[in-house]
């Protein structure tokens, strides 16, 4: 859908990839010019009388005089602009690493309890971030949740599945102070976000209050973050505590941010959405390369084409077919030979039918391998094309499409170059091995020779994936002495999959005797491992409720808190 933040893209980012193609219309220029005043030089027909050059000639008059040579002229002109590379937007990360970064203020009051918008305000928010959630596609995202102090409950993630029993548990009950203070959040914003510029703070809540309104506006007036506002509450219905959406414009207004009601159908989180990635794509930063948006102009090269089979129209062609055949041209593919691993090998044989393989020989006469994968690519047959492909990033990123994370980790580690152990890193933290991944991580970190322009990408993931590991390794304290956690602990040998670092345990000799789920049995056993998860996973609220309690408590946040944070000691 095209709205004003695209057309404000179009103007502010458009340019050429090539501009020194432009160049071309000087030469361009000057044949025009000669041919157009050789076909007015003055010439037999000027000599003959007017009512016999009437009936001798066939004139050419008004627009359609020398058509041929304008519309050459035009076709040449569309040419050079195609080969200059008009663009306004950048390719999107294959990895979803360059996609906007979203951090949810969530608000968690009792107003939110109201059922003015059913089952309640506070669940279909929870509902509509959690679309807003699939919408965005491995963006990354964390979740800070207020009432009268602010905790994070989900660090920035591309893993949208964790957050299915966070955004569950959240519940008034489960904050530690009483109140409706979103400005207790602000000093979250540059902790998970880190500045990075076109991310996007989203404040989702039923209405604010003067305070906050200026500290928003103080906050946002140096920041590099958008400020977007869902509204949450209907006031058609009669409700004992009515959401206040005129506070919330207000707020939009004095931070020049956009504020958005919440509606019965998903066009709210579409828009939403849509004024997420805008916004990464007009102010963020991108090591991926500009899209070049010139191919579409070749479409009225070849309808303005056919006008030269007219008959007594006359072309150069072998100008213009000098013109637009380098545009026809594929770029030089560089095939590499990839040794296929043990485990590809060991996968039980495809039958090949003498369809397939007379299909197979087609396309081999016109294609190479990784123009074929490529292809299927394009057509959503990922797996098929990572075994087309011989690049190995082609390969990998096929592979990572498929979900074929342990294959796509495979091909990134043949790249043997940062870029490949920095995709191979990825791969990793999709099977979940994130000790590995921010080992990974860590040791390109380390390199002095890391290429700068993926240096920050390498430092945010590392980031990322060590606030996993962290949040692993709290819940595996917190199942510590318990029937719910493990029972013994040993040292994982280096080729076995490790999440965390995993937490020391102190138990009673009564609970060893229980029957129980130990780190031994979970790690060798894929159906106990998910008992386990699901026993962790039960009841999250307890988990919440005691996390935002140890923040509350942590001096940090005594001091960010301020007097509500002291209350809240106060009473405990």
């Amino acid at each position: 859908m095209f709205d004003s933040l695209s057309l404000q893209q179009v103007i502010t980012q458009f340019h050429f990839i090539r501009p020194l193609w432009l160049l071309a219309f000087i030469p361009m220029g000057l044949l025009f010019w000669l041919r157009w005043r050789e076909a007015n030089q003055p010439g037999w027909k000027d000599v003959l009388p007017d009512h016999l050059r009437k009936v001798l000639t066939i004139g050419e008059k008004g627009w359609s005089k020398q058509l041929p040579l304008k519309l050459l002229t035009l076709i040449i002109t569309i040419g050079v602009l195609v080969c200059a590379g008009p663009t306004w937007q950048r390719q999107a990360s294959p990895f979803g690493e360059d996609k906007a970064s979203m951090l949810v203020l969530l608000d968690s009051s009792e107003s939110m309890l109201e059922q003015d918008l059913p089952p309640s305000r506070l669940e279909r928010a929870k509902q509509k971030v959690r679309d807003l959630l699939a919408l965005r596609q491995g963006g990354s995202t964390g979740l800070a949740v207020f009432a009268g102090s602010a905790h994070v409950a989900m660090p920035m993630t591309q893993d949208t599945k964790v957050f299915e029993p966070i955004l569950a548990a959240i519940s008034p009950e489960i904050m530690p102070v009483e109140g409706k203070f979103a400005e207790k959040s602000l000093p979250l914003i540059d902790q998970l976000l880190q500045g990075k510029p076109g991310s996007t703070v989203l404040l989702v809540s039923d209405g604010t209050n003067p305070n906050t309104i200026a500290a928003f506006k103080s906050y946002f007036s140096d920041k590099p973050y958008q400020l977007m506002i869902f509204g949450a509450g209907n006031n058609n219905v009669v409700s004992d505590a009515p959401a206040d959406f005129d506070s919330l414009r207000q707020l939009a207004s004095e931070v020049n941010g956009r504020f958005i009601e919440m509606t019965v159908d998903s066009s709210d989180v579409e828009q939403l959405n849509r004024s997420v990635e805008r916004n990464m794509q007009l102010n963020g930063e991108s090591s991926m390369p500009w899209q070049d948006m010139g191919y579409q102009l070749l479409l009225p090269i070849a309808l303005v084409m056919l006008l030269w089979f007219r008959k007594g129209w006359l072309v150069q062609w072998c100008v213009v077919l000098s013109l637009t055949g380098s545009l026809l041209v594929a770029p030089t593919v560089k095939a590499e030979t990839v040794v296929a691993s043990k485990a590809q090998t060991s996968q039980p044989a495809e039958v090949v039918t003498t369809w397939d393989k007379a299909a197979q020989w087609w396309w081999d006469l016109w294609l190479t391998p990784d123009q074929q994968g490529q292809r299927l690519l394009n057509q959503g047959e990922y797996l098929d094309a990572a075994k087309h492909f011989v690049d190995p990033l082609r390969k990998g990123t096929a592979y990572y499409y498929a979900s074929e994370y342990k294959q796509a980790h495979r091909a990134f580690l043949q790249m043997d170059s940062d870029f490949g152990l920095y995709n191979a890193a990825s791969a990793l933290a999709r099977q979940r091995e994130y000790l590995a991944a921010r080992d990974l991580l860590q040791s390109l970190a380390d390199k002095k020779s890391l290429a700068a322009e993926l240096r920050p990408s390498v430092e945010h993931n590392l980031d990322v994936i060590g606030g996993i590991v962290d949040e692993i390794n709290l819940i595996s304290e917190s199942q510590a002495g318990t029937t719910d956690g493990p029972e013994e602990s040993f040292e994982l040998n280096d080729d076995k999959p490790r999440t965390a670092d995993g937490a020391d345990e102190i138990t009673a000799g009564e609970l060893m005797i229980k029957d129980t789920l130990n780190a031994n049995e979970i790690l060798g056993s894929n159906e106990l491992a998910d008992k386990w998860l699901k026993r962790v996973e039960a009841d999250p609220k307890y988990f919440l409720r005691a996390k935002f309690q140890l923040q509350l408590n942590e001096p940090s946040h005594t001091t960010v808190s301020n007097g509500t944070s002291e209350a809240g000691e106060a009473q405990q």
